[in-house]
């Protein structure tokens, strides 16, 4: 019995030397990630995002913003969500340009859209992008298409009623299709037509513009809602992607006319956007 006791207050000891211990070890990990710079954080980030490790990235990220908010970490954090939520900005700009799909019409953003798995994070990323104190022409091109995307999936979790990922008759289309789980069409149109939104198809057609300008021919845009010009030279490649974000909003204003007056024609218009009926 004697042995027992000693054995077990042995183990006792033991257990509590590797608390005692444990914690110390705990309080000095935490301890050196906690004085980590905000520049090393976001260093270790942007080496995590390039081996796809978005979990990580996105981790380290938030860690750099509780030190110092910075453009290059709230660029890298809006790539994290945006990687987690299955967005790759060139992974989609080729999809764009070489789907398909025509390449001028808002239906290549639905074909896009079908890569993303999580709409909550693909509107974090929108958030942080539109964050950025001083984008620049790469940061104008990523936020153009990632507000883009955004769109069509928006449009899909809102309007694919049987859950086909795509747009058809079968959806239930009409004046407040889902409208307990998503933003009213009212909402959604302001959201998508605003030129200060930073989901705006306004704002990423004017964006985009300005992003591929530099090289090809010269050519001049004029924007979905507010009918702005833009003057650039492009490549056929680029233009047609410009084009396609013009098409979507015009297709997006030319639902808005029927809503409220026509179901029918409302659906039909909703229906024509992902231009696969």
């Amino acid at each position: 019995m004697k042995a027992r006791n000693k054995s077990l207050s042995a183990v006792m000891l033991l257990a509590l030397a590797i608390m005692v211990n444990g914690c110390n070890m705990f309080e000095a990990i935490d301890s050196s990630i906690n004085t980590t710079s905000a520049g090393d954080l976001i260093s270790e980030g942007y080496g995590r995002l390039a081996e796809a490790d978005y979990a990580t990235a996105l981790n380290r990220f938030d860690r750099a913003l509780e030190k110092s908010s910075s453009d290059e970490a709230r660029r890298g954090r809006a790539s994290s969500y945006a990687g987690l939520a299955g967005f790759n900005m060139f992974s989609i700009l080729n999809s764009l340009q070489n789907d398909l799909a025509a390449p001028n019409s808002s239906a290549v953003f639905f074909q896009a859209a079908k890569k993303i798995t999580d709409l909550d994070n693909m509107n974090k990323a929108v958030e942080d992008m539109a964050s950025l104190s001083a984008p620049t022409k790469d940061d104008l091109l990523f936020r153009s298409l990632l507000a883009s995307v955004t769109a069509a999936k928006t449009i899909i979790v809102k309007y694919d009623t049987n859950m086909n990922s795509k747009l058809d008759n079968p959806d239930q289309i009409n004046f407040t299709t889902n409208d307990k789980k998503t933003k009213s069409w009212e909402e959604l149109y302001s959201h998508l037509g605003s030129g200060y939104s930073p989901y705006s198809l306004e704002k990423a057609y004017i964006e985009l513009a300005d992003a591929f300008d530099g090289r090809g021919t010269s050519w001049k845009t004029i924007s979905p809602f507010a009918s702005v010009t833009k003057s650039g030279t492009y490549t056929q490649a680029n233009f047609n992607t410009i084009e396609a974000v013009g098409d979507f909003g015009r297709r997006i204003k030319a639902a808005n006319i029927k809503y409220g007056n026509s179901v029918t024609e409302f659906k039909a218009a909703i229906l024509e956007l992902d231009g696969v009926n």
